[in-house]
């Protein structure tokens, strides 16, 4: 018997992207993988786009489908090459490709260039459009009050034609689980911080502020990449660490009491939802999927929040919460829910052919 190939195409091998690979092959396809580093420096962004011509010419030929996980310069190839050959094609998106953010200079639709067009071009182009949360297809409310960030690719493109659905990452919550002993007055936060941009983004400024207002507790930081910070605003109970592996972050979410979600613009968390796995209890800004993800198990905060209101529920002992949070990540985003999406896809898909 034949195999099924899919082609999908990604800029960074993300936890996320990588599960998507293995649902796929657990499923009995082969995937085609076109992995395109969002280069700056002229040459290697050209040959990329070479070779999304050329692999997206023959991995399209070969499979029934084309996905792409997240929508920028590395999707338009692929995406043409899958209309050129009347096959099938989603794109998901995750956050940076439904929004505009002036405030953060963030947003393929901040800028009206070649790339937004692109961006248009390809949504218009794929026969679907996932995306991980409601809000980057509606629009979050919330993000525009506290900020002026527009989202949504609805609100964007108001005329498109390509269906949009929601479907969320999922979490394996058979590996997701504490497996320590969880240290009382600890709070975490995981974000790859590589410039200042992203540093705002992730809300770590707030951070830093409530581990100042708070000596007694430790505060830990992961995904520290870039040495351009000011090391000097960072206080001597907040720990810096680099990027972690899944066991090293597993071992993070367990031993700590709290999860620290500050971020201005997220589609859905991954790392809050592990965190939340691991029994940490969840304290979010309540934008975009931050709220749906942590519901009734934690505290959402506005802008507007005084931060007494965060420094006293980290100083209250929430301590059934944490195993309320572990059930509902587990109830709401189950892997049974993507791969449920991804086989009536695929089922569909091969109706097509």
């Amino acid at each position: 018997m034949k195999t099924k190939k899919v082609t999908l195409v990604c800029t960074i091998k993300n936890t996320f992207v990588l599960k998507d690979v293995a649902l796929l092959e657990s499923l009995g396809y082969s995937v085609l993988l076109i992995h395109s580093p969002p280069y700056k420096d002229p040459f290697r962004f050209f040959f990329n786009r070479f070779r999304e011509f050329f692999l997206g010419f023959f991995y399209v030929l070969q499979s029934q489908s084309t996905i792409s996980w997240f929508n920028d310069y590395h999707s338009f190839l692929p995406l043409f090459w899958t209309k050129f050959f009347s096959k099938t094609s989603i794109v998901i998106v995750g956050g940076y490709d439904a929004v505009s953010s002036p405030s953060l200079a963030y947003g393929i639709f901040l800028k009206n260039n070649s790339r937004q067009k692109i961006a248009r071009l390809n949504y218009s182009l794929c026969d679907q459009i996932w995306v991980v949360h409601k809000s980057l297809a509606q629009g979050c409310g919330q993000a525009k009050k506290d900020t002026k960030t527009q989202s949504g690719v609805s609100h964007f493109i108001p005329n498109l034609q390509t269906p949009i659905e929601e479907v969320p990452t999922a979490y394996d919550a058979t590996f997701w689980k504490s497996n320590e002993v969880k240290q009382k007055n600890t709070v975490l936060t995981v974000a790859n911080i590589s410039d200042q941009r992203t540093f705002e983004r992730k809300g770590i400024p707030l951070f830093i502020s409530l581990a100042k207002a708070l000596p007694s507790h430790q505060f830990t930081i992961a995904g520290i990449k870039s040495l351009d910070l000011n090391f000097d605003q960072f206080p001597e109970n907040i720990h810096l660490l680099d990027t972690q592996t899944r066991e090293q972050l597993k071992t993070l979410y367990s031993q700590n009491q709290f999860y620290f979600q500050g971020s201005e613009i997220e589609g859905l968390p991954n790392v809050l939802c592990e965190a939340m796995l691991c029994e940490c209890v969840p304290i979010g800004k309540a934008v975009f999927g931050i709220p749906d993800a942590i519901g009734n198990t934690g505290l959402l905060f506005e802008a507007k929040t005084d931060l007494d209101v965060l420094i006293d529920f980290l100083k209250s002992e929430p301590e059934h919460l944490g195993s309320k949070a572990r059930q509902r990540i587990k109830k709401t985003y189950p892997l049974e829910r993507r791969e449920k999406a991804f086989t009536s896809m695929l089922n569909r898909m091969d109706t097509h052919e």
